[in-house]
């Protein structure tokens, strides 16, 4: 199964959970993040291995700027799940999130892989 989605997300003023993950996958994944808002949003990536007891922060929480694209790579994890947790924004469709899986063979990256 190849796991692509897109989403126009709204973002609370205070930071809170806007996209959780439950999948786990031995492939990398790749968020995009862009800014549809007027005004900077605070971004952080979280993982859990206990099936949501606890959190960690995956690399550093980010600002994103109004109008400005990051792209973030994200660890292979089987067990664990992902969550995006955002805030600075006005509940609007501000954050625009494309979340896909990839593979390093060493040679090629490979965006759908076949499993």
């Amino acid at each position: 199964m190849v796991v692509t989605q897109s989403d126009l997300l709204d973002v609370p003023a205070s930071q809170g959970t806007v996209l959780t993950i439950r999948e786990g996958s031995s492939y990398q994944r790749t968020f995009c993040f862009t800014n549809r808002s007027a005004v900077t949003l605070a971004i952080q990536i979280e993982e859990s291995l206990d099936g949501g007891a606890t959190w960690s922060v995956i690399g550093t929480a980010f600002s994103l700027g109004a109008g400005l694209l990051v792209v973030k790579e994200i660890p292979a994890t089987s067990t664990g799940i992902l969550r995006v947790r955002a805030s600075g924004g006005g509940n609007d469709r501000d954050l625009d999130v494309t979340y896909f899986r990839c593979f390093d063979d060493g040679g090629h990256v490979w965006t759908n892989p076949l499993l």
